[in-house]
């Protein structure tokens, strides 16, 4: 069942130069009562208007030949993500198909008008179709998968020090699937170790581009411990990094445990490995319920991920005694922590207060596509001074 909106209350973004669809687009608003309508002149500019404006849009109206062939970073910005507050609607057909795309076909107030208050679905059933295996191969070996990254900040002067990247499948009949919709029949399939490669493939080849050259950031990639015990795992990732031009000390291994390992010592060996290649090594999801994690802190990782559960359950006792233990652990072993899930300025507060290092979340940014990371980051340097000032205020009561 599709969510209903309510044509009112909407904050309008047009991308267009046509008198024709701005008409169209400022009429239809005005019937219904979505107040002014923002205007951008280019698909560039409207990724600007995304990755800074505080309000989510509830439309991004795009006219494609105004869209700077931006169109699917639009979309990936926008309602290509499943639960994404905005929606892409497109005024006239694009020159390639854009699958799950609304186009508005005709520029009048009746066409926009309807569009804007139609159901915002999103799968018929609430959620997307199984993959079978045929489908979890062909994404692997066609361009399926792709990346999104979601920066990461230093807490005590608001810096972006690098990004995480995070693996998206574009679905040819059901559009942008999240992790949580593909990667458990990847790993039924036997398949983990392709997606980590075809990530860090992608990855490493969209973020040595010129636009991100030189900044000094950090790529995190997601590795499943049980790919990473596999010998052959950090040569294949040498010669990744070798093609991209990438150094290892560019690079933080994420070790996630989506499969249980209990060979300790056999896990050890293959850390110490990665560490030898020069990479950065990260526990990543930490919390109560990771097994043995009091062990996994006592092996020589570089950085520790606190998991999302943990930020949000810190006021109870029991959660606030395991973030104190788990931070003054880490801090002694010279371990950087980074607090996923930072989404209000009190979060940010209270564990930069503890002494957290980094902070990762809806807070700083949602996960962006790589034409908008060069974007992004120009307006977080050029307000970040302002925003630390403004956190280290007094409590946001209202986010």
């Amino acid at each position: 069942m599709g969510i209903t909106m309510r044509p009112t209350g909407l904050h309008l973004l047009l991308v267009s130069t046509s008198r024709e669809w701005t008409r169209a687009v400022e009429t239809a608003a005005a019937r219904i009562g979505a107040g002014a309508v923002e205007a951008a002149g280019s698909g560039r500019e409207a990724i600007a208007r995304l990755v800074t404006t505080p309000r989510p849009y509830s439309h991004v109206l795009v006219q494609p030949s105004c869209s700077d062939g931006l169109i699917e970073d639009l979309h990936g910005l926008t309602s290509g993500e499943v639960g994404s507050d905005t929606r892409l609607l497109l005024l006239g057909p694009p020159a390639t198909p854009a699958p799950r795309i609304r186009v508005i076909a005709q520029a009048s107030p009746q066409s926009v008008g309807a569009a804007l208050a139609d159901a915002a679905v999103e799968w018929p059933s609430g959620r997307p179709p199984g993959m079978l295996a045929k489908d979890v191969r062909d994404a692997l070996t066609g361009s399926m998968i792709e990346t999104r990254y979601q920066p990461v900040v230093r807490m005590s002067d608001g810096a972006c020090v690098g990004m995480e990247a995070l693996a998206r499948l574009r679905h040819p009949a059901h559009g942008m699937l999240a992790p949580t919709h593909f990667v458990p029949q990847v790993e039924d399939a036997g398949l983990a170790g392709q997606l980590t490669d075809a990530v860090a493939r992608r990855a490493l080849a969209e973020l040595s581009r010129p636009a991100l050259d030189g900044r000094d950031l950090t790529i995190a990639l997601n590795f499943p411990l049980d790919i990473v015990l596999v010998p052959e795992t950090m040569a294949r990732l040498d010669a990744q990094c070798a093609a991209a031009g990438v150094r290892p000390e560019q690079i933080i291994v994420e070790l996630t445990e989506s499969r249980p390992v209990d060979d300790l010592a056999a896990l050890r060996r293959s850390i110490e490995r990665v560490r030898r290649g020069g990479y950065g090594l990260a526990i990543d999801d930490l919390g109560p319920s990771v097994p043995h994690h009091a062990a996994l802190l006592q092996m020589p990782f570089t950085a520790v991920k606190l998991d999302i559960e943990v930020i949000r359950d810190m006021h109870g006792e029991d959660g606030r005694a395991f973030l104190l233990d788990t931070i003054e652990t880490a801090r002694a072993r010279g371990m950087t922590i980074i607090a996923e899930g930072v989404e209000d300025r009190d979060t940010w507060r209270r564990l930069a207060a503890r002494g957290v290092d980094h902070a990762q979340g809806f807070l700083i940014s949602r996960p962006l596509p790589a034409a908008a990371l060069p974007i992004w980051l120009d307006a977080w340097t050029a307000r970040r001074a302002q925003l630390v000032q403004a956190l280290r205020g007094e409590p946001d009561h209202t986010s």
